[in-house]
């Protein structure tokens, strides 16, 4: 698998397998926002097994993809520096006057799974091909906790990869997931950004927010690939 690259080395950031701030990170960023912004108690207990760095630089790619995008609540955290999930729960958490207390690692292997918490965000790099791995043990999370699933969807790819997507959410149909997703790209769109939502403390408010961000991203992408000048 290729690694993204920064293009100016002088920014020192290590190769990645993906790109910081792409729609996905958009996406994912405003679905955490709006789900602390309906939590109701004061404290929260959050894991984020995957978190990877606390922040990343702001590239101008980044940059042109956030100027005027419909994503007011992950944009305002975003100055200099761009923030991970982690970081990013943290500030929006502190913004709502909420006590947060953050279980962070960065792994790609399986992490420990005995620490109960409220919201479990998890996104490996290649959910989309091995689900079956984790799908017993995020069955098992939902029962407790609510859970943010990141993956990137590649059924548009060819027959295989949609019957493995199929699949996948005939799989997870149980749980019946909130499922947001927005094009990778919007002239080019190969693949698709997909944020699930599942498990506990989940609410017709909540899900009327999550609906709306998916929409009004999907437009946004929308919009952009169907007319240049």
């Amino acid at each position: 698998m290729s690694l993204w690259t920064w293009k100016d080395p002088g920014q020192g950031a290590l190769p990645l397998r993906y790109e910081p701030g792409n729609w996905g990170d958009i996406l994912k960023g405003e679905w955490l926002c709006h789900w602390l912004a309906h939590w109701s108690a004061e404290q929260l207990v959050y894991r984020d097994p995957f978190c990877g760095r606390p922040d990343y630089p702001l590239t101008q790619s980044t940059a042109d993809r956030l100027e005027g995008c419909p994503a007011p609540l992950y944009r305002r955290h975003v100055n200099q520096r761009l923030p991970s999930s982690a970081s990013l729960v943290q500030l929006e958490a502190s913004r709502l006057g909420l006590t947060v207390q953050a279980q962070l690692s960065d792994r790609e292997g399986a992490p420990d799974w005995d620490i109960p918490c409220q919201l479990l965000l998890f996104d490996p790099y290649d959910f989309f091909e091995h689900w079956r791995d984790w799908q017993k043990t995020l069955e098992e999370a939902c029962q407790h906790s609510s859970v943010l699933v990141y993956l990137y969807n590649k059924s548009p790819r060819g027959v295989g990869q949609f019957r493995n997507y199929q699949e996948l959410r005939k799989s997870f149909a149980p749980q019946t997931p909130w499922i947001g997703r927005v094009a990778a790209d919007a002239q080019l769109p190969r693949a698709y950004h997909e944020v699930w939502l599942m498990g506990r403390w989940r609410s017709g408010p909540l899900e009327k927010a999550l609906r709306q961000a998916s929409l009004d991203l999907h437009l946004y992408l929308a919009a952009m690939g169907a007319w240049q000048t």
